[in-house]
């Protein structure tokens, strides 16, 4: 399950959740929730933080400039990287879609 809460809300960088779903802003809030729901069999709170940006998002002109060397598998895994992003550069996922259509039929 993709979870769109940070992306949804940019500033926040962590939230509480109780075991039927719910979430919340303070820890405090999700634990009243918890104790006072009578059909809440759970009374778990889950901390969850923003992840860590793991990838230092290359420029356009870097993938453009690797394209002509990538092989099927590369090139696949940059285009999957690009359509996930919020605002997929048009310019890298033509240049990848091409390379991968030229190996597909080498």
């Amino acid at each position: 399950m993709s979870d769109t809460f940070f992306k949804d809300h940019p500033n926040v960088n962590e939230y509480f959740q109780t075991s039927d779903g719910h979430r919340f802003y303070t820890e405090n809030l999700a634990k009243n929730h918890a104790f006072s729901t009578k059909t809440l069999s759970d009374k778990s709170v889950t901390k969850v933080e923003r992840p860590a940006e793991t990838v230092t998002k290359e420029s356009a002109n870097d993938i453009l400039a690797k394209v002509a060397e990538m092989d099927l598998d590369t090139a696949q895994e940059y285009l999957d990287n690009e359509n996930a992003a919020d605002k997929p550069r048009k310019t890298v996922v033509d240049a990848l879609s091409k390379k991968i259509e030229e190996l597909n039929q080498a």
